[in-house]
């Protein structure tokens, strides 16, 4: 059999459970300890609400909320490992179906044999929220590259002339300037080979 995860569906509020190769759990490690999922969480239980909640159980010693690697926010489910497997288990049959703000969790305890070793990377790092409106904002007001910039007006002669093209296969017959009439050109460079080529087309412009 092939390597196998610990899987999360689409939906958060139910565990599906896969058993991994030995190698990968954390079964070795934390043994006497348990995991509980929890889904289903509320959208502004972040961890330290999650940890002063949950802490009213037993020690928390790793908790970690799934998080989107795009926007960063909660997914709805989280891990928490205790330090007693009793107490991870007491969870889980005390807070499954409680009503949360609203929300209905779903807790499911966990063997640490089906745990997968990577379960809580990266739960001890902070959480920072991204400004991604900010850097969006940075990166459009940035000033182009002349690169960029007539890639830029060559993508917009590009949708005009289509838009044109569509106009007069629907038999309208509609002349208007357009964004090619006030389209910067592009530069050109005139290179002379010395300096009396130089001298010809400066009297010539004279």
């Amino acid at each position: 059999m092939g390597k196998r995860k610990l899987s999360t569906p689409k939906n958060p509020d139910v565990m599906s459970l896969e058993t991994p190769s030995n190698d990968q759990t954390l079964d070795k490690d934390y043994k006497g300890m348990g995991v509980v999922y929890v889904g289903h969480i509320p959208n502004h239980f972040q961890e330290k609400e999650m940890r002063q909640f949950f802490g009213q159980f037993g020690d928390i010693l790793k908790l970690r909320i799934s998080r989107s690697k795009k926007t960063a926010n909660s997914k709805g489910y989280s891990f928490i490992l205790y330090e007693n497997e009793e107490v991870a288990k007491i969870v889980a049959n005390t807070m499954n179906d409680y009503i949360l703000c609203g929300r209905l969790l779903k807790c499911q305890y966990i063997p640490m044999s089906r745990v997968h070793k990577d379960t809580f990377k990266g739960a001890s790092r902070p959480f920072k929220k991204i400004d991604w409106q900010g850097r969006a904002k940075v990166e459009r007001n940035r000033v182009k590259t002349t690169e960029e910039h007539q890639k830029s007006v060559k993508r917009l002669l590009k949708k005009e002339t289509e838009r044109r093209r569509k106009i007069a296969a629907l038999g309208i017959d509609y002349d208007f300037a357009g964004y090619a009439a006030v389209a910067p050109k592009p530069r050109t460079k005139t290179t002379f080979a010395d300096e009396e080529d130089m001298e010809v087309a400066e009297m010539e412009v004279a």
